[in-house]
């Protein structure tokens, strides 16, 4: 699975390897057709007239500078009757002297000259080729030579060449000694005349191998890309074809696998195409380049400017193949293109992969960017922005000149309908806005804004906000008021048991005829009742002042595990009627906070009362005390002995029982108290049912 999903890229690898390694092995064909063509001793003869007299200046210059160092070509060569018009002789000082340094370099040309008065001679070549015309040697190892003599007047001849184009004839017309320009200062013909050179003669010689950096070199460089391009346009032909087959070829779904293919395609097209055909001219424009570089050796030069001539015969076809490779890799391309184009349809590539199409698709969106706003922003940068974006367009409009006129017409109405509608826009949002909001003035909490309402989103986030905030404090209004029913029912309910009771055995006391048995049982129940209504009355003023606030604290520290046991040892009878067995689970014996004592036994006290009033009978009551770092926290756990029905939220609330019946003696407070007293210490306490399983959980902060 993994092969076919890459076999387009293996194989278009493969293909340009052959094709890139096949076009480096067709280098000797070429080399061999461009001999043929037997250009290079013209060009060389071309080269050499246009410089011959400033290499035979500089010749002779050297032969005199090797007798007298402080030789000036100005003292040498300028002529005595020019000499008010000395300033204007450096242009043939500078020529000469230009040729100088390249005769000092020694690359290339190479020349003999001999001065035939003082027979003093100077080469910048130990081989003598000043018998070149004789020897067969050197003619192999320079492959063109030109002797030049001079007379005793100046007039110079050539008596000896290998240049075939180049008959003996007189130079006469070449070496006229002056030079004629035109002065824009003094609007009128300087000519510069300088001295003529005598009896010397002069050989020049071009070396077999030419360097690409030196003049000669680079000079016939160009010349010669003509007739590579010629040569070597075949194979580069063939190549490509191959390619673009190869590619065209390949079925389209497995070209498509292909992440490099499908990069390229995501570019957009304008530029896509300038990429594509500035690579493909410069790379084809090289191409004469790499192959002038390799048959000449050229290359060679730069290895040794990096001291790796050593891996050259390596570096020169790896980097003739690499060239290649990537040459035809965008012939590749362009076939991948024409089949996607083809496989995608004109129409779709125009409006997804082109500039224009993007333009026109994006251009409104673009647009209302611009002119777009956030009421959060900066207003300098809002308006900046806008300010900016049109300069830019009035100083693209201008560059049209008279025509900008008409440019900045059109742009003036896009912009004036753009405006328009963004304006239209931004009053519908804010009508929208205005009558969601008068809905829920009105109670309608149930309304919403679900649609964009651009610059004022902002707003319908806090109107969400608000719209929640208003339906919690009703929903919190309209529990309270049930919670006050339900506390006038419960408070009349529990009120009024015991009041009732009362009533009646007093009523019962005023008969004369009681026996004293009945008269104290009778006692016994007012007795009862009362501490009841007291307990009521107490437990139901704890809450109300926990929940106001209005309690007054004594924190000491304590121990919380002796403050339990001491609770539960209150409350033992109570849970031994039930036979509850206590299991206590403890990491430490002892745990100090910082806590009210009565507030936290009375806490305790009612839980175990709790436990002992809804537990299960002879079952086990289970005390977890777990020490933390910042805090302690005691979970009580038993089996509760009727099913719990209730909401473990509201079994905290103030006169709620989980006997709905209110059989129980219970005030329906004991829960509520234990929340209060805990959450006014800083504690926290919860209730949670698993099953028959109730927990209760009391946090408390550990002393500092």
């Amino acid at each position: 699975m993994k092969i076919k999903k890459h076999i387009a890229s293996i194989i278009i690898l493969v293909t340009l390897i052959i094709t890139s390694i096949g076009t480096y092995l067709c280098y000797p064909f070429i080399n061999q057709a461009t001999q043929k063509s037997s250009f290079e001793s013209r060009d060389i003869s071309d080269y050499m007239s246009s410089y011959l007299i400033e290499y035979s200046y500089a010749s002779d210059f050297l032969l005199k500078e090797s007798q007298d160092p402080s030789a000036s070509i100005y003292d040498y060569y300028q002529s005595s009757q020019d000499e008010i018009n000395a300033d204007y002789y450096y242009d043939f000082q500078s020529a000469v002297e230009d040729k100088v340094n390249e005769l000092h370099q020694k690359e290339d040309i190479f020349f003999h000259i001999t001065d035939h008065q003082s027979q003093k001679q100077f080469s910048n070549t130990n081989d003598p080729i000043s018998q070149i015309s004789q020897n067969k040697d050197l003619q192999d190892k320079y492959q063109w030579y030109m002797q030049i003599e001079f007379d005793n007047k100046g007039v110079p001849k050539v008596i000896h060449t290998n240049d075939e184009h180049i008959n003996i004839y007189s130079l006469e017309s070449l070496f006229s000694y002056s030079t004629t320009f035109y002065d824009d200062y003094s609007q009128e013909d300087i000519t510069i005349r300088y001295q003529p050179l005598q009896n010397i003669t002069i050989t020049f010689a071009i070396s077999d191998q030419l360097h690409m950096t030196s003049q000669i070199g680079s000079y016939l460089m160009n010349i010669s890309r003509s007739q590579l391009y010629l040569y070597s346009l075949p194979y580069i032909f063939t190549a490509i074809v191959v390619c673009c087959i190869v590619t065209l070829c390949i079925p389209m779904k497995y070209l498509e696998q292909s992440r490099f293919l499908s990069f390229v395609m995501r570019i957009k097209f304008a530029f896509l195409a300038i990429i594509w055909g500035t690579l493909a001219i410069m790379m084809y424009a090289g191409t004469a380049i790499m192959i002038a570089g390799t048959i000449q050796d050229q290359f060679q030069y730069i290895y040794q400017q990096f001291a790796i001539e050593a891996i050259g015969p390596y570096l020169t076809p790896a980097i003739n193949i690499a060239y290649y490779f990537i040459f035809y890799l965008l012939f590749i391309i362009l076939a991948y293109f024409m089949k996607y184009l083809f496989h995608k349809g004109l129409k779709k590539y125009f409006w997804e992969n082109t500039c224009l199409g993007w333009l026109i698709t994006h251009g409104y969106q673009i647009m209302n960017k611009v002119i777009d706003f956030d009421l959060d922003d900066s207003l300098n940068k809002t308006v900046l922005k806008i300010v900016l974006f049109n300069l830019l367009i009035i100083a693209g409009c201008s560059i049209f000149f008279v025509f900008g006129i008409f440019f900045a017409v059109i742009y003036s109405i896009i912009i004036f309908i753009l405006i328009r509608k963004k304006f239209q826009d931004i009053q519908n949002d804010y009508h929208t806005l205005l009558k969601a909001t008068q809905q829920l003035s009105n109670g309608h909490f149930d309304v919403q804004i679900n649609q964009d309402i651009g610059i004022f989103n902002p707003l319908k986030d806090e109107f969400v906000h608000i719209k929640d905030g208003f339906e919690k404090a009703v929903k919190e209004e309209v529990k309270s008021q049930r919670m006050k029913t339900e506390l006038i029912s419960n408070v009349s309910h529990d009120l009024k048991t015991p009041l009732t009771s009362i009533i009646t055995y007093v009523d019962l006391l005023k008969n004369n005829n009681l026996s004293s048995d009945d008269r104290q049982h009778y006692l016994d129940i007012l007795e009862r009742n009362s501490l009841r209504l007291k307990n009521l009355i107490e437990d139901l003023f704890e809450v109300s002042k926990a929940n106001s606030g209005d309690v007054k604290l004594n924190l000491v520290d304590i121990d919380i595990i002796s403050l339990i046991k001491q609770s539960q040892l209150e409350c033992q009878d109570n849970l031994d009627e039930k036979s509850l067995s206590m299991k206590w689970n403890s990491s430490q014996d002892k745990m100090m906070c910082h806590l009210d004592s009565s507030k936290t036994y009375r806490i305790f006290e009612n839980l175990f009362m709790n436990i002992s009033k809804y537990a299960l009978p002879h079952t086990r009551v289970y005390i977890d005390i777990h020490d933390h770092d910042d805090h302690v926290e005691i979970i009580f756990k038993n089996i509760s002995e009727e099913e719990m029905t209730f909401n473990e939220n509201e079994i905290v609330e103030r006169f709620v029982q989980g006997d709905k019946s209110r059989n129980t003696h219970g005030s329906g407070l004991g829960l509520a108290i234990v929340k209060s007293f805990t959450e006014i210490q800083g504690g926290q306490f919860k209730v949670e049912l698993d099953g028959d399983l109730f927990k209760t959980i009391v946090i408390f902060p550990k002393c500092s």
